[in-house]
């Protein structure tokens, strides 16, 4: 019983990892299990297995389902990745440039889970579940070394190091950090802006502190994915750029905003029956 509700938990798995080109990286898989963002495998070849999961570390059995079941609420992972075992060699992209990261041994690194593309380990954790940091729309995910990471941006990604003072960030261009880091949510606007219904975009901020280095992306990536969705919209409409309607089947309905009903306990409680049988199970 045990086996069928959750086996061992999820497993690492080691791999060769090197960018192609920019935007399509090239797997060699040599111990499974591996995982990829769910529809960026893009060719393989070699005696492979696929399944869907979510990569959340848990300790396996019964326990260990509804412990994996509870960090995935928690950390908003709605999506499965695809897991893949056996050997062989996999390309896979998802329509930005890549970048390889390395955890070595003992050091942890943490991703936002928009950006990931590739892991050769599951999660650990949440790595922020503060509520200021929440309500920025941050939802982050925690990997120890050693593992391998592949992340995401539209453009090169900029390495900004953190040594003791403040380092503020836009939420949407936070990509992944490492090293002993701490967030919280900071208001930078001004109040006369506030009365007088003015905004330049930067009201809100993250507010790192401690020693390590975040990796940012150079704009807010969510506007630029959105003006290339109208495009294509456009485009098949035969309205131009600006047809109203391929605006409403592309652009708007991809971006609607979630509701704010409810609350976090409300989501934990909120079980989806896909996450009860988010198992592996082996026929042989």
């Amino acid at each position: 019983m045990d086996s069928l509700l959750g086996g061992e938990g999820e497993e690492s798995g080691e791999a060769e990892v090197r960018e192609v080109r920019d935007e399509v990286i090239e797997v060699e898989l040599i111990r499974g299990p591996v995982y990829f963002k769910n529809d960026s495998i893009i060719a393989a070849r070699g005696n492979l297995d696929f399944s869907a999961t979510k990569p959340i570390r848990s300790s396996g059995g019964i326990m260990g389902l509804l412990e994996k079941v509870l960090k995935a609420k928690m950390l908003g992972m709605k999506r499965y990745f695809v897991r893949v075992d056996g050997s062989g060699v996999l390309y896979a992209g998802d329509g930005g440039k890549v970048r390889v990261l390395e955890v070595p041994e003992g050091e942890h690194l943490t991703v936002n889970q928009d950006r990931l593309l590739f892991t050769t380990a599951p999660a650990d954790v949440a790595a922020q579940l503060d509520a200021s940091v929440l309500s920025t729309g941050l939802i982050d995910i925690g990997f120890e070394g050693p593992c391998k990471i592949v992340v995401t941006s539209e453009c090169d990604p900029v390495t900004v190091k953190v040594d003791g003072d403040p380092v503020y960030v836009d939420p949407e261009c936070l990509i992944a950090w490492s090293g002993d880091l701490t967030f919280s949510a900071t208001w930078k606007g001004s109040t006369l802006d506030f009365l007088l219904g003015r905004e330049h975009g930067e009201e809100f901020l993250l507010e790192a502190h401690g020693y390590g280095e975040v990796l940012v992306a150079p704009y807010d990536e969510r506007i630029r994915r959105l003006e290339r969705m109208i495009r294509r919209a456009g485009v098949r409409s035969n309205q131009g750029v600006g047809g109203s309607e391929g605006y409403e089947e592309e652009g708007y309905e991809e971006y609607e905003e979630p509701s704010e009903e409810g609350g976090l306990l409300d989501d934990i409680f909120d079980l989806d029956t896909d996450d009860l049988f988010d198992f592996d199970i082996d026929f042989d």
